[in-house]
C-alpha cells in the first residue's frame, strides 16, 4: 500500500507579541492607573475612558495595550495580585526566626489586604460575579498566584522546621487566613470603627496562634 501522509493540521503557533521598554512602561502606567480607579470609582465607574484619563494617554494608547475591558482587568488583577504576594514576602523576610515568621502570618496578611492593590482585588471579583466573561478571565490569573502562595508557605514552613503532616496544614491555614481576612476587610470599608469586626481580628489572630502551636509541636 502507498504510504499516505497524515493531512491533519497543526495549528501554527501564535507568535508573541515582543513589547518595547517603552511599551512595557505604557503598560505599567496604565494598570497602576486602572488600580487607582478602582480604589476611588468602584468597578463600575472604572471604564477605560477613566484609566485613560487617570494615565494621561489616548485612547488609542490604552487599547493598544489592552483591546478589551477584560483584557485590562485581567492585567490589572494580575499585577495586584503580584504586588500583594510581594509585598507579603518582603514583610515575612524581615523576621529573623523562621517560627516567629510563621506565628507572624496572619499580621503579615492582614497587612497585605490594607494595600491599594488588595481593594483593587475585590472590586474585580466581586464584579466577577455578575460578568461570566470576567470571571473566565480570572481563573488563570487566581490559579497562578494560588500556586505562588502554596510555594510560599511550604518554604516558610520547611524553614520553621514543619514535618509533611504540619505543611498540610500550613497550606489550608493559609488559604483560611487569606479568605477570613479579606471578609473582614469588606466588613471594615464602609465602618471602620466596628466593634465586633475587631474583636473578630483579634479572634482569629488568637486561633492562628493556637494552629501555629499544633504545628511547631510535631516538629
Amino acid at each position: 500500500m502507498p504510504n499516505r501522509k497524515s493531512t491533519t493540521m497543526i495549528p501554527a503557533r501564535p507568535v508573541a507579541r515582543r513589547r518595547t521598554r517603552r511599551g512595557e512602561e505604557t503598560r505599567r502606567q496604565i494598570v497602576e492607573a486602572a488600580i487607582d480607579c478602582l480604589n476611588h470609582l468602584g468597578y463600575a465607574g472604572t471604564s477605560v475612558e477613566a484609566v485613560m484619563e487617570q494615565a494621561g494617554l489616548s485612547r488609542g494608547s490604552v487599547l493598544n495595550q489592552f483591546p478589551t475591558r477584560i483584557d485590562l482587568m485581567a492585567a490589572t488583577i494580575q499585577a495586584a495580585m503580584e504586588a500583594m504576594v510581594a509585598h507579603t514576602v518582603t514583610l515575612a523576610a524581615a523576621i529573623a526566626d523562621p517560627a516567629a515568621r510563621m506565628r507572624a502570618m496572619c499580621d503579615v496578611f492582614w497587612t497585605t489586604q490594607q494595600l491599594p492593590a488588595s481593594t483593587a482585588m475585590t472590586e474585580v471579583l466581586l464584579a466577577a460575579r455578575w460578568d461570566r466573561a470576567l470571571a473566565v478571565a480570572l481563573r488563570p490569573v487566581a490559579s497562578q498566584v494560588e500556586t505562588a502562595i502554596d510555594q510560599f508557605t511550604a518554604q516558610l514552613s520547611r524553614e520553621a522546621g514543619v514535618t509533611e503532616e504540619g505543611l498540610d496544614a500550613n497550606l489550608l491555614q493559609a488559604r483560611i487566613l487569606i479568605l477570613s481576612l479579606r471578609g473582614i476587610t469588606l466588613e471594615l470599608m464602609y465602618d471602620q470603627d466596628r466593634g465586633i469586626i475587631h474583636r473578630a481580628l483579634d479572634q482569629i489572630r488568637a486561633m492562628h496562634q493556637a494552629h501555629c502551636d499544633r504545628v511547631l509541636a510535631l516538629r
